[in-house]
């Protein structure tokens, strides 16, 4: 049997050789004198030219590869399963391809008995990534899909080449203590790690548990939407704890951390907190809900979503407008549709002195009716409001059903229709007019100059 080649050998460094310049002069030599011996003799080249055209056609056939499978899934019994497989297959052929050649040249080499170290190393490393891209499809984000590949891809590279030890000793050197306890660069490593996995565990469960809730149609969109936010709160709050406890700190060691957070908050943070306060207390008492609409100052639209920071209001234009929570505790709210949809609409009409006002006040009536989003019951009024400078002030009050549809444009059409039925029975609105008297026993003179030359 061939002996067989070795990558250079990784030793963890001693943390007081790091600045040593004769230490690192060493490794370098050392690192040379294995190029020298290995990396340019005929069977590493050997070896190196098979693993890159394996790569090479590996990847050249992953687009035609892709396309074939989307042809079998084209197929009208699996045809529903043709954008997952494209999913989880696309990313795997490459390395697959490349894995199944490079077994192929390994095989022939041990049967030749010629060097396959390299060779064998390749393979497990393209093997190592199309598993890892295989699991890591079931990520739907792309981009926690490729972070999670890429590390786990690394550990695996590192613990093929053998090198995963001697870094992982390395990185826990280099620790300091904190609270009673130890914590190194490689327990911060594996604490990063354990929170980028629970946090997207528990964004996916609450997700999951977030839409289970959404069919229950026992409950209220508030008290869903409230249950659905603890819960992430919740699994979230886990998450970050957990991550905390395998940094191996006692939790009751972060009691000064936390005063601080605390005071942060009550300075730098007590906006935000406000706002998620503010949040729970509009999902609490549902004053403010989903679909609702409603006006707050010069903002009119529709509830879309209420969170736990902001809710968004989508007006009759198409603009979401998102709203601190806070402003709906501390600023005066209408709410269109809190306790009933039907609200009552008035606008204000003048007509001209001389105007029959009974028989006008009917025509206001009978017109307003005739809107198709008036409704019949409650009845439509008129009511004389006043003796204007100018005009008789008439009121015309009536019902809607559906404000979210809006208002002014349903008023708009009432007073056309006002308008027109003025118009057609010839009542007159006023204009501005003022009477000017003069006092005293001295006529005035009026005459009128033509300046025009000859």
């Amino acid at each position: 049997m061939t002996p067989q080649p070795a990558p250079p050998e990784f030793e963890a460094p001693d943390l007081e050789t790091l600045s040593d310049p004769q230490a690192w002069r060493e490794r370098v030599d050392t690192a040379w004198s294995w190029l020298q011996s290995e990396a340019f003799s005929v069977a590493f080249g050997i070896q190196a030219g098979a693993v890159l055209i394996a790569v090479i056609i590996g990847f050249a056939l992953r687009r035609p590869a892709s396309a074939f499978v989307a042809r079998v899934f084209s197929l009208p019994a699996i045809e529903k399963f043709k954008a997952r497989a494209i999913r989880f297959v696309a990313p795997v052929i490459g390395p697959a391809v490349a894995w199944a050649l490079l077994s192929g040249v390994l095989f022939t080499l041990q049967q030749l008995e010629m060097e396959y170290f390299w060779v064998r190393l390749g393979a497990n490393l393209l093997g190592a990534w199309a598993v890892i891209r295989l699991l890591t499809s079931f990520i739907g984000e792309p981009f926690w899909q490729k972070t999670a590949a890429a590390i786990g891809w690394t550990l695996a590279a590192l613990n093929i080449i053998g090198w995963l030890g001697p870094i992982a000793d390395f990185l826990d050197s280099m620790a300091i203590g904190f609270g009673g306890g130890r914590v190194s660069i490689l327990t911060g490593i594996r604490a990063a790690i354990l929170l980028i996995v629970l946090y997207w565990l528990a964004s996916r469960l609450a997700k999951l548990l977030g839409s289970r809730i959404d069919t229950l149609p026992s409950l209220t969109p508030s008290a869903r939407l409230l249950i659905g936010k603890t819960v992430q709160f919740i699994l979230l709050a886990t998450a970050v704890t957990l991550a905390i406890s395998s940094l191996g700190i006692p939790l009751g060691a972060l009691a000064i951390f936390s005063g601080a957070v605390g005071l942060g908050i009550g300075f730098g943070l007590q906006k935000i907190f406000s706002n998620l306060v503010s949040g729970v207390i509009l999902l609490l008492d549902r004053s403010i809900k989903p679909g609702d609409v409603i006006t707050v100052d010069d903002t009119y639209g529709r509830v879309a979503s209420l969170g736990m920071r902001f809710a968004s209001v989508i007006t009759r234009d198409g603009m979401e407008h998102l709203i601190p929570n806070e402003e709906f505790i501390t600023s005066k709210v209408i709410n269109w549709s809190f306790s009933d949809h039907a609200v009552r609409i008035k606008k204000s009409i003048g007509v001209d002195y001389s105007t029959d006002v009974p028989k006008a006040m009917d025509l206001v009536v009978e017109a307003a009716n005739t809107v198709p989003r008036v409704l019949p019951s409650p009845a439509t009024k008129c009511l004389l409001r006043g003796f204007g400078d100018n005009s008789i002030d008439l009121e015309v009050r009536f019902w809607i059903a559906d404000p979210g549809n809006g208002v002014n444009n349903v008023a708009s059409e009432v007073l056309v229709a006002i308008w027109q039925a003025f118009k057609e029975n010839d009542v007159q609105f006023p204009f501005p007019q003022r009477d000017i008297h003069f006092k005293g026993g001295t006529p005035v003179e009026v005459r009128v100059v033509n300046d025009a030359s000859d």
